[in-house]
C-alpha cells in the first residue's frame, strides 16, 4: 500500500525558495520539450527514453527523470480514441532517491529534505514541519519512501511525501455492508448510519468561481470527505458494498434547474468511492463496486420496482415499507452485492 502525506516547504529561507523556483521552472521546460519529441515520435508505451541529450543545465540524471516524467504523460493519452499533445502546465517534479535525502528530527525542524544531484553542484536543504496526518503514517507502521513529489502552486511550495506498508489479507470473518453515496447525504450505510449533508456543496455555489474563498471551499470539501468516510464504521465487516457511480452528472445540464446544476457539479462522489477503497484495504476489507440498477427504486422489503415509490427523501412501498430512500437504496445494493442484480429475493 502507498499513500501520500503533504507537508509545507514554507520554512525554508527565500534564497532557497527562488532556488527551488528556478529548478523547478528549468526541470518544467525540459519536461514539455520531452513531451514534444514523444509526441512526434508517437511513443506511447516503454519505461524509459533513449535520448535524453536535450540542452539545458539540469544534471543527466535530472533529465532522465524529467524524461520518465514526459513519458508517463504521454502514455496517459494511448487508450484515446482521439489523442491530443499533453502539456506540463503545472510546476510539478517527480524525484527519486537519487535526488532526495529525507531525514528527521534534526535542530529546530521535524523533517529536512536534502536536494542534491541537480546540476550546478546545487545542494539544498529544506525545513518543514510535521502534522497530525504525517505522524499518523508514522505512528502506524508505515515507512516513508525514497521518493518525494515537489510542486509549486499560487499557495506556496509543497513536498507529498510517500508512505509504504504491507497489504493485509483481506479478512475471511465478519458481515457484509454497503452504502449509498448521495448528494444530499454523503454517505448511508445498510447498517442505518447517516454521514455528511450537501451544506458544503451550496457553501461553493456561493463562492465565485476561481476566487481565493472559492479554492478555499474545494479544499474544506476534500477535507470533509476525508473525515467523514472516517466515521463509516467497519469494525467486524469483512466486505464493503457500494454503487459503481460513472457519469452521474454527464449532461445534467438543461435537464435540472440551473442553481441545482451548480451545486451538483461539486459533488465528488468519485473521492468518497476512492477514499472508502484506501480505508478498506488498510482494514483488510474487500471493497467491491456493484451496478446501481434500481438501487433507488426497488423495495427492500418485497422487492418491487416501482419508480414512483421514491419521493424525494422517502420511500414508501405499497408493502408498508416506509424509510429514509438512501437507506433503501443502501439495503439494496447490499443485497445485489450478496444474489446479483436480477435476485428476486428480498433483504428481510
Amino acid at each position: 500500500m502507498i499513500r501520500k502525506s503533504t507537508i509545507n516547504l514554507k520554512f525554508a529561507n527565500k534564497g532557497k525558495l527562488e532556488k527551488v523556483k528556478k529548478i523547478a521552472i528549468e526541470y518544467q521546460r525540459v519536461v514539455n520539450v520531452f513531451i514534444d519529441s514523444l509526441w512526434e515520435q508517437r511513443q506511447f508505451s516503454g519505461s524509459f527514453v533513449k535520448n535524453t541529450t536535450i540542452e539545458g543545465w539540469l544534471s543527466a540524471r535530472l533529465k532522465q527523470a524529467a524524461a520518465k516524467q514526459a513519458l508517463s504523460i504521454v502514455k496517459s493519452q494511448r487508450k484515446k480514441k482521439k489523442k491530443q499533445k499533453p502539456t506540463l502546465n503545472r510546476i510539478v517534479m517527480e524525484l527519486d532517491s537519487r535526488f532526495v535525502d529525507i531525514t528527521q528530527n534534526v535542530n529546530s525542524f521535524d523533517v529536512w529534505i536534502k536536494l542534491s544531484s541537480i546540476g550546478n553542484k546545487i545542494i539544498i536543504n529544506l525545513p518543514s514541519q510535521k502534522h497530525i496526518h504525517f505522524n499518523h503514517f508514522l505512528d502506524n507502521g508505515w515507512t516513508i519512501k525514497k521518493s518525494i513529489r515537489l510542486r509549486i502552486t499560487d499557495r506556496g511550495y509543497f513536498a507529498d511525501i510517500f508512505f509504504e506498508k504491507k497489504t493485509l489479507a483481506i479478512k475471511t470473518k465478519g458481515k457484509a455492508k454497503a452504502i449509498d453515496i448521495g448528494y444530499k447525504k454523503l454517505i448511508v450505510s445498510s447498517d442505518g448510519e447517516f454521514i455528511g449533508d450537501s451544506s458544503i456543496y451550496e457553501k461553493i455555489a456561493r463562492k465565485k468561481q476561481g476566487s481565493k474563498a472559492f479554492k478555499r471551499a474545494l479544499i474544506e470539501r476534500d477535507e470533509l470527505v476525508n473525515v467523514s468516510c472516517k466515521k463509516l464504521n467497519l469494525n467486524n465487516v469483512k466486505v464493503l458494498y457500494a454503487e459503481d457511480l460513472k457519469n452521474v452528472k454527464h449532461k445534467s445540464k438543461g435537464k435540472i434547474r440551473k442553481k441545482f446544476n451548480n451545486k451538483l457539479q461539486r459533488w465528488v462522489y468519485v473521492k468518497v468511492l476512492g477514499k472508502c477503497a484506501m480505508l478498506c484495504e488498510e482494514l483488510g476489507v474487500l471493497f467491491v463496486k456493484k451496478a446501481p440498477q434500481y438501487s433507488s427504486q426497488r423495495c427492500c422489503f418485497c422487492g418491487v420496482i416501482c419508480k414512483s415509490n421514491r419521493c424525494g427523501e422517502s420511500y414508501k412501498c405499497a408493502c408498508g415499507n416506509i424509510m429514509d430512500a438512501d437507506l433503501n437504496a443502501a439495503k439494496n445494493i447490499l443485497f445485489m452485492g450478496r444474489y446479483g442484480v436480477h435476485a428476486l429475493q428480498p433483504i428481510l
